[in-house]
């Protein structure tokens, strides 16, 4: 397997897009400093799965992509791909070409393909892994890799032989390992967690499941007996109502009969009472016709001599009467008059308000147009002077902009023209500056070997304090694992909390729908407060009224009942705030046992609850004591004689009535409701504790890390010092070639100083004009601001004319309203007044016709009274005639109301006994029809129990039910199986099919865990397996590196001798790799005290080493010979010439000893500004400097 090609477009300064094909044996990539030539290496390492910009020399990852020239726009995307010759099979795929390309754009997205096909960065990693081409290898040296390779820890060092070794993809499957261990181990607690929990529900479940079937058995029998017996008292009070019914229609039958006897019989008496009235009437008429003839023929003799004074009386009446009248008509004239002129002013008032409301309409019209006009001209004139005064802004803040980059111009001109004097200074410096250099080099070297000791010294203490943090470090690590365990029990609990775990299926309905349900409280396990101490034994006074629910009243307690019923969602007890009454033990009975040993309280009075459900909880625990232990609740109940409950602490009770209640569940304290709130808070407080020992650790390791930061940074200082020294004393030489280099920089920077001199003349140029264009803008844009600004005035001041003929309209108008104000007053006046005198017109027509009446009626009286005189002579004798005759008719009439009386009196004796014969009939009747309705009722209550209690009719539960021979018998078994039923309490229904759930559920999560434990096992195998086989292959790979290193380096060095040394030998997984070098004539030294070019030689003896063991199929090397003197060049490029069989090399060189060991040569330049471009290049062409001239 070789590399074929690569080709970039876009990435860094490889605008365009660029080939470069590679032939096997080594290709030299050469150019001058800063025309791209790493940028090659570098797009080959990001291809291959770089992911860390820094290697890339970026700050980001977009950093990558073209940033733009002085004549190129920035790019939006990089791209580059490889294309690999897999012909010998070297990676495992059906392929004898591979391409990797890797994209990525601005926004930062990145896309990836093998073979066109998208892919995964971790596809492409995996590919390259323990393939010699990976990430740590040696396969690919960019420049700054040699000096890091030094620089960094033996652990870190060791990746290298790691990728020798083909080791990653073990420790990548162990990494995976491990965290899938970490989620099994995470997956146990969590399933551990679960199963405690249902484990604590299983106990409960199982009695509840246990009460359930028994109260279906006994529901059951009595739902049998229940409904024999209903059909037997339906039968009874069948038969009793059929019997009822018929007596009652016997007794209604003669009922009706005598009645009808009764009513003729009050038929006959009633007509002779009205014979005897009509007798009676008759008799009192003629009596009265008698008295009144009597009292007519008295008057008549007296009214003869009455009659003459009233006709004097009268003729003066009527002489009165006629007076009063004639005032009256004038009165009604005169009123008529003043109506009439009431009429007329109020038209009057009608049309002049008429007047007034035109007038009105015109004025309100008038001033809209005046207010209108004046605002609308002045509104769009202020709008353009805005609009102006904004182009003014906009012209001047160009003007100023054009003036700020003159003198921004003008300023670097001169600063660049001081730049440049600087330089020609420095070039004198740098002459100055290496001879000093000389003479200070002799006392570097003797300051070298007391800087060794002192860089000893201080890697001891830095290994002291990175123990110290290493140990507060794994303290951290506990405590936080501590939180973690903390949180993952608080987050199940929760978890159970919010599900409802544990409570019964009603209960547990009616909390999920609380929001549907108005009224409810919560269940009473919510509602209190139990210290931890008390927790068992109020949990076990409760019992399974933990789960009641309290609500406000009665009727939310009938919804929430009716919402179970009609859902069928289970069955649940409530507690209605408003019924529920506390029970208490009075004060004389706490008295005898208060001061026991072992008492420690009422139960109601160790909790705390809110005050609106005190009565609850006193109801519930008011009276129950609390006691230290079984002895003492027993010796308590026997002083209080078993009349209250006694519970321990460790839950064992002392029932009333002297029975005991005692023992533990399997699992042992059993997780309950109250205790579940408990442990929820306490697990809480003990979060916060915990993070909070978290933070001091973290502070404690902050400052372990703050001493380490600061032993490295001593460490790095001497180190850093060490080096200096024997550098500077090493690169004499080279310190020349860097002034060289500096001077070639400072005829550059005159070139572009004189490219930014034509740059800064024509920008004055082009200043000038713009800034005379703009200011010719200013003026017109300024002129015609002021003149509009003129015409906004003069409309302004027509606007004020106006609003003065506004302001004179407007009074006038108010003058006017004021004017219709008075008009309508006095209009409301006139036809109040108006009202009034129609009604005194009224009146005095009634009076009129009233006196006219009168004075009519007072002439038909006077020609009476002259008639009177004579019929008053006649009426006084027939009036003697009549009275006698009255009297005989008198006579005859008291005969016969006598006859009649006496026969009323005896059909009364007669209609009282048929009365009383009635009475007793009707008796008889209701009392017949009272015990038939009772029947009827009680069979229809029965029928009516029948169908609400066992939705049954009677039909079928006749035909269902069984025979009972002795009713007393059947109902003592009712009663016996009811208080069973009573006796078991509330009973949970659903707990049958939840215990059954639960137990299937918890055998299921037991498989589970089992699974768990046997994949946790086999996590652990695999992981021995491939320390077993990384241990193995690192060994062996490490000992065959370092063979050939011993030989390599002094057949490099021309002498000398290395080593490479385990810094643990027992801990092969994770030792680290020390290198030890000691160049001919030189002694052991630590590697950071070597020269730039040993160092660079001892890694790429190392480099060789490695391929001889490992070879790999193409190598890239940057600049790694850089440091080397001319002969070990040549010994470098004579080895890349040994290995080219089977690695090819690609080398970015600017060394002409590499050039020459080259098969292929290309060169890199920028012929245009910051863009680079592959040319053909020949190795006569290329400069001392790397730099060439193309072709």
């Amino acid at each position: 397997m070789h590399l074929k090609r690569i080709e970039m477009k876009g990435f860094k300064s490889f605008a365009d897009k660029t080939i470069i094909d590679f032939e096997k044996g080594v290709t030299a990539v050469v150019g001058p400093n800063g025309s791209g030539k790493s940028n090659i290496t570098e797009a080959l390492r990001w291809v291959l799965g770089e992911t860390s910009a820094k290697s890339l020399r970026g700050g980001k990852m977009p950093d990558i992509i073209f940033a733009g020239s002085e004549n190129r726009k920035a790019l939006n995307i990089a791209e580059v791909t490889v294309v690999l010759d897999n012909g010998d099979n070297y990676f495992q795929m059906d392929f004898t070409e591979i391409s990797v390309t890797r994209r990525i754009s601005r926004s930062g997205d990145s896309d990836y393909f093998i073979n066109k096909k998208a892919a995964r960065l971790r596809d492409i990693q995996e590919l390259f892994m323990d393939s010699g081409l990976g990430k740590e290898s040696f396969s690919i040296i960019s420049q700054g890799k040699v000096e890091a390779i030094f620089n960094s820890k033996p652990e870190e060092r060791r990746g290298i032989f790691e990728e020798a070794a083909g080791v990653l993809k073990y420790k990548t499957r162990k990494k995976e390992a491990e965290k899938k261990l970490f989620e099994t181990e995470d997956n146990l607690n969590r399933l551990q967690d679960i199963l405690y929990e249902l484990e604590e529900q299983l106990e409960p479940l199982k009695e509840q499941s246990e009460v359930a079937q028994t109260y279906e058995h006994l529901k059951k029998e009595l739902t049998t007996l229940d409904v024999a017996l209903t059909v037997a008292e339906i039968e009874e009070n069948k038969a009793t109502f059929d019997a009822k019914q018929k007596e009652y229609e016997e007794i209604h039958q003669q009922y009706t009969q005598k009645n009808i006897e009764l009513l003729e019989k009050e038929r006959l008496l009633a007509e002779k009472r009205v014979e005897r009235s009509s007798l009676q009437e008759q008799l009192e008429g003629l009596q009265s016709q008698f008295v009144a003839l009597t009292e007519a023929h008295t008057t008549a003799l007296g009214e003869k001599n009455v009659l003459a004074e009233r006709s004097k009386y009268q003729e003066k009446n009527a002489r009165e009467m006629e007076e009063s009248l004639k005032n009256v008509q004038d009165e009604i004239h005169k009123v008529a008059k003043e109506i009439d002129t009431l009429a007329t002013e109020m038209n009057d008032i009608d049309d002049e308000l008429a007047e007034f409301e035109e007038t009105r309409e015109e004025l309100e019209e008038k001033i809209e147009q005046l207010s209108k006009s004046s605002k609308e001209i002045a509104s769009e004139l202020r709008t353009q002077i805005l609009s102006l005064t904004e182009q003014e802004a906009t012209i001047q803040n160009d003007l100023k902009y054009l003036e700020e980059q003159y003198q921004v111009q003008t300023k670097n001109n001169e600063q660049k023209i001081l730049e440049y004097e600087a330089l020609k200074e420095k070039i004198s410096k740098a002459k100055q500056e290496i001879a000093k250099g000389e003479e200070n080099l002799s006392s570097k070297s003797r300051n070298v070997e007391e800087m060794l000791e002192q860089f000893n010294a201080q890697k001891q203490e830095q290994s002291k304090v990175k123990n110290e943090y290493d140990s507060a470090q794994q303290a951290l690590f506990r405590k936080m694992n501590e939180i973690s365990q903390v949180k993952a029990r608080l987050k199940s609990l929760r978890e159970l909390q919010e599900n409802y775990q544990g409570y019964y299926q009603g209960v547990k309905a009616i909390l999920k729908n609380r929001k549907e349900l108005s009224g409810i409280v919560g269940t009473v396990a919510e509602i209190l407060d139990v210290p931890k101490e008390y927790a068992l034994a109020v949990e076990t006074s409760l019992g399974s009224a933990t789960q009641n629910i309290i609500v406000e009243n009665e009727e939310n307690a009938k919804v929430a009942i009716q919402y179970l019923s009609k859902n069928r969602l289970g069955r649940a007890t409530f507690y209605p705030i408003t019924t529920i009454k506390p029970r208490h033990i009075n004060d004389v009975q706490k008295n005898s046992f208060t001061s026991l040993d072992g008492f420690i309280g009422v139960a109601s009075e160790l909790v705390k609850c809110e005050e609106k459900v005190r009565s609850i909880v006193d109801n519930l625990l008011g009276q129950v004591l609390i006691a230290q232990d079984l002895e003492s609740a027993t010796r308590i109940a026997r002083t209080i004689r078993f009349q209250y409950r006694v519970v321990s602490l460790d839950g064992a009770v002392m029932n009333q009535g002297g029975s005991m209640t005692g023992g533990a569940n399997k699992s042992g304290n059993r997780s309950t409701l109250l205790s579940q709130v408990k442990e929820i808070e306490e697990l809480s407080n003990e979060a916060e504790m915990l993070m909070s020992e978290q933070v001091e650790l973290e502070n404690a390791l902050k400052f372990a890390q703050s001493r380490l930061e600061e032993e490295n940074a001593r460490l790095e200082e001497v180190r850093n010092a060490g080096e200096a020294l024997r550098m500077e004393e090493v690169h004499a030489k080279n310190d020349y070639d860097a002034i060289v280099m500096k001077l070639q920089s400072l005829v550059k920077n005159r070139h572009a100083f004189e490219e930014e001199t034509k740059e800064l003349s024509a920008f004055l140029s082009d200043y000038e004009e713009r800034s005379q264009s703009a200011r010719e803008d200013l003026a017109l844009a300024t002129a015609e601001k002021m003149r509009l600004t003129s015409e906004l005035e003069h409309v302004e001041e027509n606007a004020s004319k106006q609003q003065i003929t506004r302001e004179e309209t407007l009074n006038a108008l108010h003058k006017l309203l004021a004017k219709i104000d008075v008009s309508n007053e006095r209009l409301s006046f006139l036809t109040k007044s108006l009202q009034e005198k129609s009604t005194q017109q009224k009146s005095l027509n009634a009076q009129k016709f009233e006196l006219t009446t009168l004075l009519k009626n007072m002439e038909d009286t006077s020609s009476s009274h002259q008639l009177s005189e004579e019929e008053i002579a006649n009426r006084i004798e027939e009036l003697a005639v009549r009275k006698t005759s009255l009297e005989e008719e008198i006579e005859e009439k008291k005969m016969a109301h006598s006859e009649v009386s006496s026969l009323v009196a005896q059909m009364d004796e007669e209609l009282t006994a048929l009365n009383k014969e009635s009475q007793t009939l009707l008796s008889q009747q209701s009392k017949a029809e009272v015990e038939s309705n009772r029947a009827s009722l009680a069979l229809d209550n029965f029928l009516e129990y029948l169908q609400e209690e066992y939705f049954m009719t009677f039909e079928a539960a006749r035909e269902d039910s069984v025979a009972v021979s002795d009713k007393a018998q059947t109902k003592t078994q009712v009663r016996e199986l009811k208080r069973q039923i009573e006796n078991l309490g509330p009973v949970n229904m659903s707990a049958i099919e939840q215990y059954k759930q639960v137990a299937e559920r918890y055998e299921f999560l037991t498989e589970q865990q089992k699974d768990l434990l046997t994949a946790k096992q086999s996590l652990f195998d695999t992981m021995d397996e491939m320390d077993i086989e990384v241990t193995k292959r690192f060994k062996e790979t490490f000992e065959a590196i370092r063979k050939h290193f011993t030989k390599t380096f002094p057949s490099m060095f021309g002498g000398g001798r290395a080593d490479l040394i385990l810094c643990d030998p027992e801990d092969l997984l994770n030792t680290g790799i020390e290198i030890e070098a000691q160049p001919p004539g030189k002694k052991m030294q630590n590697l950071s005290l070597l020269s730039g070019g040993e160092r660079a030689l001892t890694a790429i003896a190392l480099l060789f080493s490695i391929i001889q063991v490992r070879p790999v199929p193409f190598c890239v090397l940057d600049e790694v010979e850089a440091a080397l003197d001319e002969a070990n060049v040549a010994r470098f490029g004579h080895y890349l010439a040994h290995f080219e069989d089977e690695t090819q090399f690609i080398v970015v060189t600017h060394r002409k000893g590499t050039m020459e060991s080259a098969n292929v040569l290309y060169g890199v330049t920028m012929q245009e500004s910051g863009v680079s471009k592959i040319v053909s290049v020949r190795l006569e062409d290329v400069h001392e400097n790397g730099g060439f001239e193309a072709k």
